[in-house]
């Protein structure tokens, strides 16, 4: 029992804390990681990864893209280990679980002389089902929440004690988040805001603060270069319709209250949203002075601010830049998560202080409700299909089909990755000999122009003649179909032209067989 004291005196109570909550987390997040099929966006980061690697560069100077780094980081791993689904994945476990300690360290300073605030903050977010969804899915944003907290822990040691070692971290990670993910660029307007906010505590490392901001135009300028024609070009390009303002709150606010698993009462999440409201309304009353040599030295106003701009700036930039052109989805904005996460600690930490004689039992009560729940919504999310089963439509068509001889059609035509991927050993390339796998095949009919339906019809009858010209059996796989064709014109004229003899339901896909009449 001697090694307890030893263990203890090396690790703290709350190290020990949040060591034991990273652990937990990286557990919760392999656990389950190959249960859900990869989905477009996941195949296309094998794709993307393993391809030649000059068309993979050249996504840099492609109006639209997200950035190449993440590509090119799996570009190593996926040779070395191969392309599994749990392959492509782990590394967005590791950032996932990296982002728990971090969240910690930053809570920390943020919310200093509390004990209670950075743990809790910490073991919500290894709980949060937004987050483990994107901690187990193989995209960037897993990263980029985990570089977000980086750079904000780098950016309040810089403020707290200067010197070149933080303001070159954090150069250096905001540079890696900027070529991540394009949108990332907002952590620049954020933290000058928070230089304001922080005023004049801030001026006292300003040089410091200038110096990065100075070397960020260096990464940045290729960037506007890249993105320019998009800047500039009158018509739209991102492929995004236009988000109002309350219906990006609400999509957020679902997302990071309940994750991706539906929840038919609302009422559920009553305890969560009670929690972030009231750390976003009065958290300013816990944010108490700290510790006189606290090297942040930030009065508790000018904390809490740089929590809630956290929160809230990054909406407002992206809404404004919608207006110009429309680019919101909720997953971009994953990396204000943190900021949330806090305020729901600092709504515990009112109640703790603020309960009287229940204070005890209503934080506990509080707290095992929001483990509980997000626990069963994250644990719902890996049992669940929630995603479209493209594994369980591939395997169907390829382990029946003789792709010589039987035309496939794909629709929509962008499954063509999904198939060559599914159709494979899922090794170091599995694309290779993808050809020969995916045979005679077609692109699905497009109808979705302004046309009268008549001439929609006739142009549908002329086309999938030509398609279908020699073919005696068809195989059609299709999902997310009304992306294409919004009118199943395909659909209406197989039905018209064939007879159906096999069909397969999965979820967000099917697969049906046909012979030409």
């Amino acid at each position: 029992m001697a090694i307890f004291p030893a263990v203890k005196k090396i690790l703290p109570t709350q190290r020990l804390l949040v060591l034991s909550v990273t652990l937990a987390g990286f557990g919760w997040r392999v656990q389950g990681l190959g249960n859900q099929s990869l989905w477009r966006d996941e195949v296309d980061a094998v794709y993307f990864a393993l391809r030649n690697l000059s068309e993979t560069l050249l996504m840099a100077v492609q109006p639209g893209q997200n950035g190449v780094l993440y590509f090119l980081m799996l570009r190593p791993w996926l040779r070395m280990v191969g392309s599994s689904e749990f392959a492509l994945r782990f590394p967005s476990v590791l950032f996932g679980a990296l982002a728990i300690p971090l969240i910690w360290q930053v809570t920390r300073r943020l919310i200093p002389g509390q004990k209670l605030p950075p743990i809790t903050a910490a073991l919500f977010l290894m709980l949060n089902p937004y987050h483990l969804w994107y901690s187990q899915e193989g995209k960037m944003y897993a990263i980029i929440t985990a570089l977000a907290l980086l750079a904000a822990w780098c950016w309040l040691q810089g403020m707290e004690k200067g010197g070149w070692r933080p303001w070159t971290g954090y150069w250096i990670t905001v540079t890696l988040a900027m070529y991540t993910h394009l949108l990332m660029i907002l952590i620049i307007p954020l933290h000058l805001f928070w230089f304001v906010i922080a005023w004049p505590r801030s001026k006292r490392h300003w040089r410091g603060y200038g110096l990065a901001l100075a070397g960020l135009t260096l990464p940045y300028l290729p960037m506007v270069v890249w993105q320019w024609d998009m800047l500039v070009q009158p018509v739209q390009q991102t492929g995004f319709s236009f988000t109002p303002l309350t219906t990006m709150l609400e999509r957020l606010l679902e997302g990071f209250t309940r994750g991706f698993a539906p929840v038919e009462e609302g009422l559920w999440l009553a305890p969560i949203y009670f929690l972030g409201l009231a750390g976003l309304l009065f958290g300013w009353l816990e944010m108490e002075q700290g510790e006189e040599d606290d090297p942040a030295r930030l009065g508790p106003i000018r904390r809490y601010l740089l929590i809630v701009v956290w929160l809230l700036a990054p909406i407002a930039f992206i809404y404004a830049m919608s207006l110009r052109e429309p680019i919101f989805t909720a997953r971009y904005l994953i990396w204000i998560l943190p900021a949330a996460v806090m305020l729901m600690a600092l709504g515990l930490q009112l109640v703790w202080k603020n309960g009287g004689l229940l204070r005890r039992p209503l934080t506990i009560l509080l707290l095992l409700y929001v483990v509980g729940f997000w626990g069963a919504m994250g644990l719902r999310q890996k049992d669940e299909t929630l995603k479209y089963d493209l594994r369980g439509a591939v395997t169907s068509v390829a382990g029946q089909r003789d792709p010589a001889d039987e035309l496939l059609i794909l629709q929509i035509p962008y499954m063509e990755y999904a198939y060559r991927y599914y159709s494979s050993d899922q090794g170091p390339d599995p694309f290779a000999g993808s050809d020969a796998r995916l045979g005679w095949w077609a692109k699905g009919l497009w109808t979705n122009y302004d046309a009268p339906d008549e001439e929609k019809r006739v142009a549908a009858d002329a086309e999938m003649r030509r398609i279908t010209a020699g073919a005696g059996t068809i195989w059609v796989l299709s999902s997310e179909v009304e992306m294409w064709d919004q009118r199943h014109l395909m659909n209406e004229w197989l039905e018209q032209n064939a007879d159906m003899t096999e069909q397969q339901a999965f979820h967000g896909a099917e697969v049906r067989r046909y012979e030409l009449k």
